[in-house]
């Protein structure tokens, strides 16, 4: 009798515990030990950690910047472990290619690290998020750009300091900044010399006491000429110089930047049209 009740009982805990095993897994998603990294100043590295995911859970994050808001970055230029079908495992990684994206990391960064968690028995509709700064790294330098043609116009040879690659390069500069001003001092103090002896020659009543006069007029304008001219040229190479390295500049920092309007051939209703395409 002993026998049947304890055999009755073990099939009954045998049975129970195949009904265990045969429910799905119950399991808490986490994501944990979240890293952000900037890669050559180009690109966002996202790295994490993640447990208790399934397949048709979707990881996906979000970026918020501090002085521009949200970020939207497109699909196209992200990569690595987001979306579906992302395995639960340490170092996870996603990267966005934020430089081709359009986007310049010059501002600190939020990162948003969510989980969408398709529902199922024992498991919750609900997002797991977790966040964390990003910790941008000293600026690199990047060569300035046409706009220190502007600053040459009121300092020339400084506005020049700072088109200079691979950092700005003082040298001679500010000798071109004290040969400008230096010259154009010279020569306005020469022009007034210039009037006050040619005052001095109206006032003369002879031709031959105002004849010295005259000359020295001459030769003090002469001067204020030559010191003037000879500034300005100065000064207007060093604007056109200066603008001219700063639009390369310019062109070379935009070569990886996917470009704001484009024009491509395409297809409407099976009839080729022109695509014409920009970005804000």
């Amino acid at each position: 009798m002993h026998q049947q009740y304890a055999l009755f009982w073990l099939k009954r805990w045998v049975a129970f515990f195949l009904m265990l095993s045969a429910l799905p897994a119950v399991s808490q998603v986490a994501v944990t030990n979240i890293r952000i990294n900037v890669i050559e100043e180009s690109s966002v590295e996202i790295l994490y950690d993640i447990t208790g995911n399934q397949p048709a859970d979707s990881v996906y994050f979000r970026l918020r910047s501090q002085i521009n808001g949200v970020l939207n970055p497109a699909p196209q230029f992200i990569s690595g472990d987001w979306g579906q079908d992302v395995s639960p495992g340490t170092n996870r990684r996603i990267v966005w290619r934020a430089l081709e994206n359009g986007f310049e990391l010059d501002e600190n960064i939020r990162a948003t690290l969510l989980v969408k968690v398709i529902p199922g028995a024992g498991r919750k509709p609900a997002e797991s998020v977790t966040e964390t700064p990003i910790a941008l790294p000293k600026k690199k330098y990047r060569p300035g750009g046409p706009e220190f043609a502007l600053l040459s116009v009121v300092a020339p040879g400084v506005g020049n300091i700072f088109v200079q690659s691979p950092k700005p390069v003082i040298g001679h500069r500010l000798g071109i900044t004290a040969t400008c001003y230096g010259l154009m001092l010279y020569g306005f103090m020469e022009r007034k010399k210039s009037r006050d002896d040619y005052a001095l020659y109206e006032q003369q009543r002879n031709r031959t006491a105002a004849q010295p006069f005259y000359d020295s007029a001459n030769d003090h304008h002469h001067r204020y000429m030559i010191a003037t001219r000879l500034s300005g040229a100065i000064w207007i190479t060093d604007i056109v110089a200066t603008l001219v390295k700063g639009v390369r500049n310019q062109k070379q920092r935009t070569k990886t930047v996917e470009p704001k309007v484009s024009l491509k051939p395409g297809y409407q209703s099976g009839y080729p049209v022109a695509v014409f395409n920009y970005k804000f």
